[in-house]
């Protein structure tokens, strides 16, 4: 298994390569258009990534209609048009607390091949497709260039109705990528996704981090298994959660924390972007107190460090208290931003998921 704590580069920040295409996400809620916003995973965990100040690089293509306004320059197919999907909600909410979803892609920009990749080298790698746009061959160069290599999960298993572009999930063992699961680190799957993996036969091979909504995440490793508390969240729109969850999880290992204290971190953005609709924007004094816990837990955590990359799977002390310090920072902030503008009263969800409708689904 690789682990999180495998170092090469002498500099201060660890190097980021993330790998999916931007898109046009539309939101459709009883047959009406209720959001619009730039969409892709990819997007989201940049966003996290940019806002903790983590250097990465990008590689995203889109087509000539593209009009969004990015800290990352696109690869530009100008005789392509940029990936779209469009997601369509429940009116209500289900006993399970979550609003199901169906999801089509209605157009995809071109494919990202090995030779798009950087010609460079990178400590963490992140394949974040979300319409089956990146290649077998494509993840293997990821694997040569990056000494880590988180994988979300739906870059692998989605697969798209012929018709109508709605979004199918196919088990893993099915793929063609599934011979590269011994050679990434982290495989990150909602709680539906996990469906069509055998999550028990996986962890054996890397850490198979399993999202699931209000209920926070569980870490499984080949050695055992963890539990990680979520963050109260209201929720407004579901898209994303996982994505920024991801930028979260990838900014705690850049910044050296054991995996729980990253996943932790992972769990918080997760909260902060079901907030608002589509692309969150995160305030800048929130960011600041966030880093600043962040660093405080790396201090901490300097101390008593091993030389034993399994320890970066074992919830080291004081983890209880770096949830509730993150949650402080994000209750203050929200205090703050309530006595600087006018609220409009309306009860929102408290709760949170990515869950997602899918055409096959297999016990």
């Amino acid at each position: 298994m690789v682990s999180a704590s495998r170092k090469t580069h002498q500099i201060s920040t660890p190097r980021v390569l993330i790998v999916g295409n931007y898109c046009h996400d539309v939101l459709i809620q009883n047959d009406i258009v209720v959001g619009e916003s730039l969409g892709g995973a990819s997007s989201f965990i940049a966003s996290v990534l940019n806002g903790m100040s983590i250097p990465c690089s990008l590689v995203a293509k889109t087509g000539h209609d593209f009009r969004y306004q990015v800290n990352h320059s696109p690869i530009l197919v100008s005789a392509s048009k940029t990936t779209v999907f469009h997601a369509y909600f429940d009116s209500g909410v289900h006993d399970n607390g979550n609003q199901d979803r169906v999801l089509k892609r209605v157009c995809a920009c071109d494919l990202i091949s090995p030779m798009d990749l950087p010609d460079a080298r990178f400590d963490f790698g992140m394949a974040v497709g979300v319409g089956g746009e990146i290649l077998p061959e494509t993840l293997e160069k990821m694997i040569e260039i990056c000494d880590v290599v988180l994988v979300d999960i739906q870059a692998l298993i989605r697969d798209f109705d012929a018709v109508d572009g709605t979004v199918k999930l196919v088990e893993l063992r099915e793929t063609e990528f599934c011979s590269l699961l011994p050679r990434i680190g982290f495989l990150k799957v909602s709680s539906e996704e996990a469906m069509f993996l055998d999550v028990e036969e996986v962890r054996k091979w890397c850490c198979v981090v399993v999202t699931n909504g209000e209920n926070g995440c569980k870490v499984c490793w080949k050695d055992g298994e963890m539990r990680i508390s979520p963050f109260l969240a209201n929720q407004e729109d579901p898209t994303g959660a996982g994505d920024s969850f991801f930028g979260g999880l990838v900014t705690g290992l850049v910044q050296g924390l054991a995996v729980p204290d990253a996943a932790l971190l992972g769990n918080f953005f997760g909260s902060l972007t079901v907030e608002q609709i589509g692309l969150p924007e995160f305030d800048s004094r929130l960011l600041q107190r966030v880093k600043d816990e962040v660093q405080r837990r790396r201090i901490q955590c300097l101390f008593c460090e091993k030389n034993d990359d399994e320890l970066m799977f074992l919830k080291p002390a004081g983890h209880e208290q770096f949830h509730s310090s993150l949650g402080a920072a994000k209750l203050v902030t929200q205090c703050s931003l309530q006595e600087s503008t006018d609220c409009s009263g309306q009860q929102k969800l408290a709760v949170y998921d990515e869950a997602m409708r899918t055409v096959e689904r297999k016990p």
